[in-house]
């Protein structure tokens, strides 16, 4: 494969120079923990992967590569080998080796060790080692997305450093095997410094001397970047390209990502239980508009949950287009002329998105009851009553698009209030295929019969935004959550 080869080439190459420092802005508030297997967030993720390193991970594209595991095979439906890269340590001088594997694996998967994503690991059942630099990975059935699975969740800690630490010590001083090393976290200044890792596995990396995490309200980030006190803001808003457009010292940069703001409907009683009624909500939503009001342009109307790029994706599907005609001819049909209440318990983050989408569906009589909740109470919310639809914006860490449509729409989500047989039985066809081709075949069927039966409100891909002075070189991963060994300063004086 082109990658494999590349890394190889990589590592072949000489020892990085690491010169400058990178100061980012990718969030407005610090993280709780610094630990991978206390948190769930794309923000606090992006920094967790500077510092940690999995058995593998995504490139720019979303694609596998190799990461601590230099190869990997299949010995059997349930069973995966992997071999792992020799040599390596974690940043306080421990060893990377199998046992810090099955440490690690174990952790993350096991639903009572405090992992939120643990849901998303319940196909491992056993790991086991068969020498220091070998790890089997059992599986409780054939999973043909456990890769996706480890490279979107999974980091590899150091078993020793962290019972000697405890958790909670070990969240605010991490050690990983990462491109970068923990220095500091100043909660005074709102900053978490980190710098280069010399010993990096991958040679020639990284290209930083020092990476900086700045915690900057929203309002105020184009204005420090301006003024050259930051160099990279990773969610611009639309109402700001126009500043960085006409200044002399920065640039825009925009990548498409898989982020859409996604709905899970209840397709089991009331009125969307009735694919008329589903298919008449997404008719009756100018998705254009959205886009436009939403995101100021920087979005894609999509036909289902999936993205272009990601596993599973249908490109031969096309978006419900704006028909309010149709909309309220199938509301008719489905016995509701004049229309209906839906309550509604919506993200506070895509609280904005709800009220253009409710406005539109009043047009055809479809009133919405909101409900704000966020992270933190969103699993007692969804407990409080029977809700008709739940809406949430949410990016894909796994490039897989089983990971956006299983949260919203798959019978085991605690987020879901769809309970569609249909879609379950084709869901556990798709995850169980283990041959490449036939999987993305049984996704495109997935994919197909969520657009049929319009199983969810599709919305849109969101294209995300960045700001970068001129002098920094930066590639933005589809996922949203770059890693930042390959950035670097084209004139970069270390005492930044």
């Amino acid at each position: 494969m082109l990658t494999l080869t590349l890394l190889i080439v990589l590592a072949a190459g000489p020892a990085a120079t690491q010169t400058g420092t990178l100061r980012v802005c990718d969030d407005v508030i610090d993280p709780i923990t610094l630990d991978p297997l206390q948190e769930f967030s794309e923000k606090n993720h992006t920094i967790i992967q500077q510092i940690f390193d999995g058995l593998v991970r995504f490139d720019p594209e979303g694609r596998i590569e190799p990461a601590l595991a230099v190869s990997w095979r299949r010995l059997d439906p349930t069973t995966v080998e992997f071999k792992l890269r020799q040599g390596v340590r974690f940043h306080n001088g421990e060893p990377m080796d199998a046992e810090a594997v099955r440490f690690s694996l174990e952790r993350f998967s096991d639903p009572k060790g405090g992992f939120p994503g643990a849901g998303f690991l319940g196909s491992i059942d056993k790991i086991e080692v068969v020498d220091a630099g070998t790890v089997l990975v059992r599986t409780k059935f054939p999973d043909g997305i456990l890769l996706h699975r480890l490279a979107g969740l999974v980091t590899v800690l150091p078993p020793r450093y962290f019972a000697r630490k405890g958790a909670v010590e070990f969240g605010q001083h991490p050690v990983g095997t990462g491109a970068f090393k923990f220095v500091e976290w100043d909660k005074n200044d709102r900053r978490i410094v980190l710098t280069a890792n010399e010993d990096y596995w991958l040679e020639g990396f990284p290209k930083l001397k020092k990476l900086v995490f700045r915690f900057i309200p929203a309002e105020r980030q184009v204005e420090t970047l301006l003024k050259g006190e930051l160099d990279l803001v990773t969610e611009l808003p639309g109402t700001a390209t126009l500043a960085i457009v006409k200044s002399a010292v920065a640039r825009v940069i925009k990548k498409d990502s898989f982020y859409t703001a996604a709905s899970s409907l209840n397709a089991h009683s009331g009125p969307l239980a009735d694919v008329r009624v589903r298919r008449a909500l997404n008719y009756a939503v100018d998705k254009d508009l959205l886009i436009r009001y939403d995101l100021l342009g920087n979005g894609k109307t999509i036909a289902t949950l999936s993205m272009e790029g990601e596993t599973g994706h249908d490109p031969a599907l096309k978006p419900y287009p704006y028909d309010l005609a149709m909309a309220k001819r199938l509301l008719r049909e489905a016995g509701y002329a004049k229309g209906f209440r839906l309550n509604a318990l919506v993200k506070v983050q895509v609280m904005r998105t709800m009220n253009i989408i409710a406005s539109q569906l009043a047009q055809v009589g479809v009133e919405v009851d909101i409900s704000s909740t966020t992270d933190a109470v969103a699993f007692s919310d969804m407990a409080k009553k029977d809700w008709d639809w739940v809406f949430a914006g949410c990016p894909d860490p796994m490039s897989h698009s089983f990971f956006v449509q299983s949260i919203f729409l798959s019978s085991l989500s605690p987020f879901s209030v769809t309970k569609d047989p249909g879609y379950d039985e084709r869901l556990g066809k798709m995850v169980s295929a283990l041959d490449p081709e036939e999987q993305q075949r049984r996704g495109r069927e997935l994919d197909a019969y969520i657009h049929e039966q319009a199983l969810s409100l599709f919305t849109y891909q969101r294209v995300k935004t960045y700001a970068a002075r001129n002098d920094v070189d930066f590639v933005p991963w589809v996922t949203g959550m770059p890693y930042f060994y390959s950035a670097r300063r084209l004139e970069a004086p270390d005492a930044r």
